[in-house]
């Protein structure tokens, strides 16, 4: 797919996850341990031999960069091509891409889009946990000869969730008849994943009349307002998704890594998912600890108890101390006697002996970062 270049919204307007989003983008919200959400969608990319990718920002960007930095991780650290961020345009005091929505972002890169050679672009959210190549996907957008597909999964058991995302509808053909977004009874279950890929030509033609007209949103301003115009293919993902737009979600979905199946499925294929190195040494257990049904990281010291939880590089747990069904994330200290439940922890928190923390699944207590106790 050199024919094809990447572009990444690291930013969502729609997606506020309290504490854990107030000093990073959401794509830079560490997950399963090791990695970052934006690792996922930058591995498929690079996955389906995409060589120039380019990542939006709006706000709070530093630690996304500092996770993806040069790209070397993905390989993406090149002389001709590799990867980008693209900051909002700055001149004459204001700042291109920051009034109304991504139409606004899009209209903000176009340097960068007319500069690229390619004939396609994929763009994505960076908020999803999920493992595709998209080889396949671009073969059929050119085989239906759409102006523009749309990736979907069926999003079952989940109203709730449903209502937070687009909602398309598809007639037997796979042409897009209707758009439903954050409905509150959607008419479908099928569930747009924020993945496009449209000519690179059309796309900029779209972003440079949508913001002509003053238009901001993807979404409701260039596919919804053209439905009846368009021609909009709907590709079907029928592969594990796992959607981060809430902190409920974002529980939810670091708790089903504990999966084995759902882990095999997102880590264990071919198609590797990459991220930022850290030569840290093994974790070390103590001799009073016990650890089941957990995911532990490197370069941690667990000498409590650890169950059904998710801990991050450089953790360190202390003896008489009980972690259950929580997330504790990089170089945070839970000292001596702590009792954490349903707990998401963010880096470098330190909690003094014999604290108790207990949430409830729906509702975990939430740490901010560097938070002691």
């Amino acid at each position: 797919m050199k024919d094809t270049m990447g572009i990444i919204l690291a930013e969502n307007a729609d997606i506020r996850l309290n504490e854990l989003t107030d000093i990073r983008s959401v794509a830079a919200l560490p997950f399963a341990g090791r990695y970052r959400l934006i690792d996922f969608i930058l591995s498929n990319m690079v996955n389906s031999g995409i060589i120039n990718v380019g990542i939006t920002t709006l706000f709070n960007y530093s630690s996304l960069m500092d996770h993806v930095g040069n790209g070397n991780a993905w390989d993406l650290n090149r002389k001709t091509y590799g990867l980008f961020f693209l900051p909002p345009y700055i001149r004459g005091g204001n700042a291109a891409g920051l009034s109304g929505g991504n139409v606004d972002m899009l209209y903000s890169i176009l340097t960068h889009l007319r500069r690229s050679p390619q004939t396609y672009v994929l763009i994505a959210g960076g908020n999803l946990v999920f493992n595709m190549t998209f080889e396949e996907l671009l073969s059929f957008h050119r085989d239906t000869d759409a102006d523009l597909t749309v990736v979907y999964h069926r999003l079952n058991n989940n109203p709730e969730q449903l209502r937070r995302t687009t909602v398309y509808e598809i007639n037997a053909e796979g042409r897009v008849t209707g758009i439903e977004h954050n409905p509150m009874n959607p008419k479908s279950n099928f569930s747009g994943m924020d993945i496009y890929i449209v000519e690179r030509t059309r796309l900029i033609a779209m972003i440079e009349e949508a913001h002509a007209k003053g238009k901001h949103d993807f979404i409701k301003d260039m596919l919804l307002a053209n439905i009846d115009s368009l021609n909009i293919s709907a590709y079907e993902f029928k592969g594990f998704v796992g959607r981060v737009d809430s902190i409920k979600s974002y529980y939810d979905n670091s708790m089903l890594m504990l999966n084995e199946n759902i882990r095999r499925e997102l880590f264990g294929g071919e198609n590797l998912i990459y991220t930022k190195v850290k030569d840290q040494v093994p974790t070390r257990y103590g001799e009073n600890a016990g650890v089941s049904d957990s995911l532990i990281a490197d370069g941690c010291r667990i000498d409590g108890t650890v169950e059904n939880s998710i801990i991050f590089r450089g953790v360190n747990i202390g003896k008489g101390s009980v972690v259950r069904n929580s997330i504790i994330m990089q170089n945070s200290v839970i000292n001596e006697n702590c009792d954490l439940e349903n707990v998401v922890i963010d880096k470098e928190c330190t909690l003094r002996p014999t604290k108790r923390l207990i949430g409830q699944p729906n509702y975990p207590v939430i740490l901010p970062k560097r938070t002691m106790i």
